[in-house]
């Protein structure tokens, strides 16, 4: 289901307030496994239970934004009166109209980012916790936007659901239709790349051949400035056989751009040294020279190199 326009300012107002992708992608993960129950949503307060994978021990992350004082409230009621959205919210609803404080009499419905707090009580905060809460009222909002409106204080409105959740996991409704959840890939890599402890390996011995690939089907060439055919090949074998060292020995992906650059240089024909150079800060000399002592000590095969 995608997510209106409050399910949005939610979900930018917290992303920077967590402002780390490894927590983000970690708590979209543990909601997605039912780690999450007892959500709790008041005006100014939200909180829940949360457990994790790596822990027996429950945590109860909590996030709460000011409500609308009087004065702020009387201001809004007043404003833009031949608008409908005071009886719209009234048969749950929270038009956009709403996101525009020219049209609620300077009175902000969104609070700012600075008047978020976040705790929980594992001790660290921002935490995978209150990613999971985040994601969890996402998902929430998406349906019931009303929901908004309670968090800010805004006068009641029908609830078509009880607030309080209960003992039961809290699920996530933004998935594909084949059910699975849909991580962006550059989510994924940043949380790779920040990850203190190793990924999960698989607890059955995967059958591996070390035979050499066959040679891919012959395929049009890519338009330039695309790489040359050898080199597609090249990088699909090199990440073949990283592929292979990961799932055999749990060997560490290369995240590190300059030692994956002389790595590539290394191993993929053709590659131009002027570019790689400049993006990496250095000159051609000292490129050269790393490139040859890479392929030195792992044994890779120096490749003609272009100027």
């Amino acid at each position: 289901m995608t997510p209106n326009t409050w399910a949005l300012t939610w979900e930018t107002l917290l992303r920077a307030a967590i402002s780390d992708e490894a927590l983000w992608l970690a708590g979209h993960n543990d909601l997605s496994a039912g780690g999450l129950t007892h959500l709790t949503l008041t005006p100014g307060r939200i909180s829940a239970t949360a457990t994790d994978r790596h822990h027996s021990t429950p945590a109860h992350p909590t996030i709460t934004l000011p409500v609308l004082t009087d004065d702020q409230l009387t201001a809004w009621q007043a404003a833009a009166p031949t608008c409908g959205h005071h009886q719209a919210i009234r048969t749950g609803k929270l038009p956009e109209c709403l996101t525009n404080p020219e049209h609620t009499g300077g009175v902000p419905t969104q609070p700012a980012p600075e008047e978020i707090t976040l705790s929980c009580g594992c001790g660290s905060s921002p935490c995978r916790h209150i990613a999971a809460l985040t994601h969890a009222v996402t998902a929430r909002l998406t349906t019931r936007p009303t929901d908004f409106a309670t968090l800010r204080g805004l006068p009641e409105h029908p609830a078509q659901h009880p607030a309080t959740g209960t003992d039961q996991p809290v699920i996530t409704t933004r998935t594909t239709p084949g059910g699975k959840i849909h991580i962006p890939a550059h989510h994924a890599w940043a949380w790779y790349r920040e990850c203190a402890e190793p990924p999960l390996l698989p607890t059955y011995t995967t059958e591996l051949t070390d035979e050499v690939a066959p040679d891919l089907p012959a395929l049009p060439a890519p338009p330039a400035p695309a790489p040359e055919p050898e080199q597609i090949h090249a990088l699909i074998s090199d990440a073949a056989s990283q592929a292979r060292a990961h799932l055999r020995n749990a060997t560490r992906l290369e995240c590190a751009l300059h030692e994956d650059t002389l790595r590539l240089a290394a191993a993929i024909p053709g590659v131009r040294l002027p570019e790689t150079a400049e993006r990496l800060g250095i000159d051609i000399a000292d490129l050269r020279e790393q490139i040859s002592a890479y392929a030195h000590t792992w044994g890779g095969a120096q490749q003609t190199l272009c100027e």
